[in-house]
């Protein structure tokens, strides 16, 4: 395939021959002031973009290769001077400073409208600079058509202290990049139909010739045009180039900000169909996993969320940083090789939590970029502001905030905090939380109340529940609303007398079977738990539930077998430990209920259990967590 460079850059035509051993130049005519975009990394590939397009308008059918380079200092980007005069405050700012070189590259073919894009980054630091050093630079013409005034290779030591990253791309042609590019842009592109989603993950599950391909996105009757990216033993990867022909289950979604962000995957297809796909899920992980068809024996009954919108009752989102400008958001959407950034990707707004993240986000960015302070990068372990946890009553509107942060001289929070109460008014609890460690999680390793109350208040059917900062609590209230009443009831039915809860978190589940049984006892590890957990008890005037505070495997060591007739497991994502399910089959208690957001550690966990003796009644899921890949699941289950 002829290879078009669209750029006069005798830079670019020496690297690129690195690659490529024969290539046409043509440097097309571009407006380059035409792109208006604050964000560098976007702005390089739209330039890039821009000129491989009007490259190809001469050549359709040859493969065009475009780069755009771009400096970024702080908030600002330097692109091409103007003027020598332009050069020089480019200079003078640079001086000292340690500064970005982004360089988009662009491979498109008009002919197939294929289109591939990437970009390289690197860290340059230069010293500080004197007026003669700068002028003699600028005499020499060397400063035109240079992002940010320079050519690197020809200011060397001289300007520059430090180069972290890759060399070429200062120059303006990542070579290395470009390989990779090139490489992906060859790979032949296929057209698969969609047939699943690989639950919990976002990505698409289609087949072709009789190879099983997972692709970064696409739904369940959709035709995608695809390029592979890898593969493994069975099966290959692959990034969705287009949709040839959508889904008809595909919808609008309602989020600006969906596609990027990883707290959705599912708001363009219809929320019947997403049912469906996680029935299917459980079925599936019952019967590869356990061995069970579900299908022949128990039918799955679904519970839809009663609101599927603004249904989350807690979202920690977290701080980061782009453009040398704080952000705040959610991690962005994993991909289908296992690769993630962890990059941050901004939000306004957050529509399955609440409109309070829309006018709370700016008041928290606002503070934080008054003090100059720098999110928590995670892999370099440096920065000061980590997470927003936000938690609210859904039907009391009651909002708790905690700021969390690493360790540091304790801010003045008092202007902060009034400009939240002020503009929030359901306000009624504020934090701020120290953490130190190193992974990405909210730990709680030093709490100050810095405003209102310890708690804020939820209410389900008649029951009033107090939420700490550390307390669990299920995410989506009337879905658990839901499970509660359908658990209560199956108890009821069975004719259960005394009940034991492993895992009882807050103690919500317990105190709604206190009222189909004459004794509950809940068992959990974490004493904020217990502590909520008999707190709730006393708020609601239940007197037949006690909560004992321990690990699982101790003490069920202090039980024996008779002692009940109902077992409530609501073990976390991993399951139960090999010695608590042991234990639990050493109790045999008669009946047992299973609660779990995991349906691969359920069904893995579900096998002995029926190997024992148990006999699965009844398997329900319930939606706790709309236009994502997660399921909650109860199972009941009589010996």
């Amino acid at each position: 395939m002829q290879i078009v460079l669209a750029s006069a850059s005798p830079r670019r035509k020496e690297l690129l021959k690195k690659v490529v051993d024969q290539f046409i130049v043509h440097p097309p005519e571009v407006d380059e002031k035409a792109i208006k975009e604050a964000d560098p990394v976007k702005l390089a590939i739209q330039l890039a973009v821009m000129k491989a397009k009007a490259a190809a308008e001469k050549y359709p059918f040859s493969l065009v290769v475009a780069a755009d380079t771009v400096v970024s200092l702080g908030n600002q980007t330097l692109g091409k001077p103007s003027s020598q005069a332009e050069a020089r405050l480019m200079l003078k700012k640079l001086s000292g400073s340690k500064h970005k070189v982004i360089t988009g590259l662009a491979l498109y073919l008009k002919a197939e409208d294929k289109l591939l894009t990437d970009y390289e980054l690197t860290y340059v630091t230069f010293r500080q600079l004197t007026d003669e050093q700068i002028d003699d630079y600028l005499d020499t013409g060397d400063f035109e058509d240079k992002a940010g005034g320079y050519a690197v290779q020809k200011v060397k030591d001289a300007f520059v202290e430090k180069i972290e990253g890759n060399y070429e791309n200062v120059v303006g042609f990542p070579v290395r990049k470009f390989k990779k590019l090139l490489d992906r842009f060859l790979v032949p592109e296929l057209v698969v139909e969609v047939v699943d989603v690989a639950l919990p993950h976002p990505w698409a599950v289609a087949r072709y010739q009789n190879q099983v391909i997972f692709v970064n996105s696409g739904l369940p009757g959709d035709k995608l045009r695809v390029r592979t990216s890898g593969s493994g033993k069975n099966f290959f990867q692959a990034e969705m180039v287009r949709i040839e022909q959508p889904s008809p289950d595909r919808v609008s979604p309602f989020c600006p900000h969906f596609g990027v962000c990883g707290g959705c995957i599912f708001q363009d297809l219809a929320y019947s169909r997403q049912l469906i796909l996680k029935q299917e899920h459980i079925y599936q992980s019952f019967r590869k996993i356990a061995g069970l068809d579900l299908g022949t024996s128990q039918v799955i009954l679904m519970f839809p969320s009663p609101t599927i919108f603004q249904y989350r009752n807690k979202m920690e989102f977290a701080f980061g940083e782009e453009g040398g400008q704080l952000i705040l958001g959610l991690r962005q959407r994993s991909s289908v090789t296992g690769k993630n950034s962890g990059r941050v990707i901004p939000l306004t707004e957050c529509p399955i939590f609440s409109p309070v993240a829309k006018t709370i986000f700016p008041i928290f960015l606002d503070f934080g970029r008054k003090r100059k302070d720098r999110a928590y990068h995670p892999r370099a372990r440096k920065g000061f502001l980590r997470h927003l946890v936000l938690r609210q009553g859904k039907k009391t509107g009651e909002l708790m905030v905690i700021l969390v942060t690493t360790a540091a001289d304790i801010p003045d929070f008092t202007t902060l905090v009034e400009a939240v109460t002020s503009v929030c008014l359901e306000t009624k609890s504020f934090y701020w939380v120290v953490n130190n460690q190193v992974s990405d999680v909210v730990a709680f390793e030093q709490k100050n109340q810095l405003w209102g109350n310890t708690y804020i208040e939820e209410k389900m059917a008649n029951f009033s529940f107090r939420l700490h900062p550390q307390s669990f609590f299920q995410p989506n209230t009337e879905a658990a609303l839901s499970l509660y009443q359908k658990l209560t009831e199956l108890a009821s039915q069975s004719g259960c007398r005394k009940a034991l809860g492993l895992y009882c978190g807050s103690g919500c589940l317990e105190i709604f079977l206190s009222t189909a049984v004459n004794e509950v006892i809940g068992v959990d590890i974490n004493p904020v738990n217990i502590a909520t957990a008999e707190e709730n008890c006393r708020i609601n005037q239940v007197t037949n539930c006690s909560f004992l505070q321990g690990m699982v495997e101790k003490t069920l060591l202090g039980f024996s077998a008779g002692e009940f007739d109902l077992l409530v497991l609501d073990p976390p994502r991993a399951g139960l430990t090999p010695k608590a399910l042991k234990l639990t089959i050493s109790l045999a208690i008669p009946h047992l209920a299973y609660v779990s957001c995991n349906p691969a550690t359920l069904a893995r966990d579900i096998k002995p259990l029926v190997a024992s003796g148990y006999q699965i009644q009844q398997v329900c899921g319930f939606d706790f967590f709309p236009h994502t890949g997660h399921i909650e699941t109860l199972v009941w289950l009589k010996r």
